[in-house]
């Protein structure tokens, strides 16, 4: 799979951050560039698109079968592409007529999926919970994709493992779940092997689909996430990310 280009900045100009009573729909850029791209490179735009079809088909299938909603996906390192495969695999899930579908970012101390999306990213949510709001506010629909709606900060939250351990996040995070009409909620999440932010979010899941770097990932590295991951949710599978050259 073709990794997501360039770093993710810490941080997104205030211009980019709109208020929530303004922000029901907002419109995706990297949507309207991926339209470009398959209008003029189609055979490579069809082949990214069989490939998360294919990994849709298998999730919603497992899913469905288990009764589970929430996937976290976990890069194993950083870099190892966990927003690229959360956001295309979200945008296939959400291709289905009557599927809805949720992208949270929980990599709260680096959120991406804002940037890579090309949308407004939201408020901190730790300022929403200390107001005593719930997390739906934060919550948007894409223009571009009907059935696919994202939460997702616009920068760096201070002290996230503690923050995605509190409960007055995990009593919101259950709100969200239970009012919001997502058939799936994709969970993007901090690297397993980089800090202990991502192991706070994992109970969050019902499942875990682990992102592994193909070119730089090690036995070693997967030897570790096997024992991070004991007592945590179950993994459905790993995707082997950036693996063509």
């Amino acid at each position: 799979m073709k990794p997501a280009s360039g770093q993710i900045p810490d941080q997104l100009p205030d211009a980019q951050i709109a208020p929530e009573r303004l922000r029901n729909k907002v419109s995706s850029k990297f949507i309207r560039r991926e339209a470009a791209a398959m209008a003029s490179d189609a055979k490579h735009a069809a082949v990214v698109s069989q490939r998360f079809s294919l990994l849709r088909t298998r999730v919603l299938r497992e899913m469905r079968n288990r009764g589970w909603s929430r996937l976290a996906v976990v890069p194993v390192t950083p870099g190892a592409g966990g927003t690229y495969v959360a956001v295309h695999l979200s945008l296939a899930l959400a291709r289905q007529p009557h599927t809805q579908v949720a992208l949270i970012d929980l990599n709260l101390g680096n959120p991406g999926v804002a940037e890579m999306l090309g949308i407004p990213g939201c408020g901190p949510v730790s300022a929403a919970l200390s107001a005593g709001r719930d997390l739906d506010g934060l919550v948007v629909s894409l223009a571009e994709s009907p059935n696919l709606s994202a939460l997702a900060p616009a920068r760096p939250e201070n002290g996230a493992a503690e923050l995605l351990q509190d409960k007055v996040l995990l009593d919101a995070m259950q709100r969200l779940h239970e009012s919001h009409p997502a058939e799936v909620a994709i969970l993007d999440t901090a690297a397993l092997l980089s800090a202990d932010a991502a192991l706070a979010s994992l109970p969050l899941a019902d499942a875990l689909l682990l992102v592994a770097d193909g070119r730089n990932g090690t036995a070693a590295d997967m030897r570790e996430c096997e024992r991070l991951l004991v007592g945590m949710p179950p993994v459905m599978g790993i995707v082997l990310n950036k693996a063509e050259g």
